[in-house]
């Protein structure tokens, strides 16, 4: 019985508008990992250890050194590859190791983006007039405004400088 244990936090962005997360407790616990068995029946001891406010079906793991979302479905013994180099010091911080990271699965923030911006576009576009005639090409447009706005917020988020664990 291989384990793996590893420093543990949890990311409070059920908001995904919410822009000042920073992983938490600042002085995170540690968690032993059980590498023969898939993470999604451990994520439940993560998430009671850290009394995470996320929806427990909405969790995703994440690893804070190269930003990689392991695959629940999958044990760690499965996932070597991602977690190389997870264990080494990070070099210039004093001792400060790295943490897996729990947060809310990617297609779930996308979706609440989405509501919100869907939101947005029909109540600033008038949608509840009774000619519905051009429903789909203002849905047409409303995903365009999405997709924009999603890609260029993904260029200002994903530079290094804004990156957030």
């Amino acid at each position: 019985m291989a384990t793996f244990v590893c420093r543990v936090q949890f990311l409070d962005d059920t908001d995904p508008f919410n822009s000042t997360n920073f992983p938490e407790p600042t002085r995170p616990p540690h968690y032993t990992f059980r590498e023969d068995i898939p993470l999604i029946n451990q994520i439940a001891g993560v998430h009671r250890l850290l009394r995470a406010p996320h929806k427990l079906d909405d969790c995703a793991l994440q690893l804070s050194h190269n930003g990689t979302y392991l695959d629940l479905e999958s044990s760690l013994s499965e996932q070597r590859d991602e977690l190389e180099g997870f264990q080494e010091d990070i070099a210039g911080t004093r001792g400060k190791k790295h943490s897996v990271v729990l947060r809310t699965q990617l297609t779930v923030r996308v979706h609440a983006c989405i509501g919100k911006y869907m939101f947005t576009y029909v109540f600033n576009h008038h949608w509840d007039t009774p000619d519905r005639k051009h429903v789909p090409r203002n849905l047409q447009y409303m995903f365009t405004y999405v997709f924009n706005h999603v890609t260029t917020r993904r260029q200002e988020t994903c530079s290094p400088r804004n990156l957030q664990f």
